[in-house]
């Protein structure tokens, strides 16, 4: 059986010249899906909620905010934020500099969820995408 391997560029994917954030989806693979958001100067996110997925930010290039609840951190390149599921949040580039962020979800699992695991399983031993 095959798999299907990708390899990205994600700066191949930007608009250098638009004034608003870039969001960008690189991959889906089951539970795991990532994008990169490219925030230019001065942007910012809207306050949100995953209430089923987990996402880990890795900061690429540039300096921005990640607005967790009440905390902020500061996001510069080679960091990592965890948001857990149901957390609110948001991001803002407070510099004068774009900021690149690839951002990796994980869908929680639930056991309402076995039946769907279980057929994608079969189907995957018998060769069916």
């Amino acid at each position: 059986m095959s798999r299907a391997f990708q390899q990205l560029n994600i700066h191949a994917h930007q608009n250098r010249h638009s004034t608003s954030p870039q969001y960008v989806d690189l991959f889906a693979c089951e539970e795991l899906k990532a994008a990169v958001i490219y925030m230019p100067p001065g942007s910012e996110g809207e306050w949100h909620v995953h209430e089923n997925s987990h996402e880990l930010f890795d900061v690429v290039e540039g300096e921005g905010i990640f607005c967790i609840e009440d905390r902020e951190f500061i996001g510069a390149p080679g960091k990592s934020v965890l948001v857990p599921a149901g957390v609110r949040h948001k991001l803002h580039n407070r510099s004068q500099q774009r900021w690149t962020v690839r951002v990796t979800f994980q869908e929680r699992i639930y056991p309402r969820h076995i039946g769907k695991l279980i057929v994608r399983a079969i189907r995957k031993r018998l060769g069916i995408v």
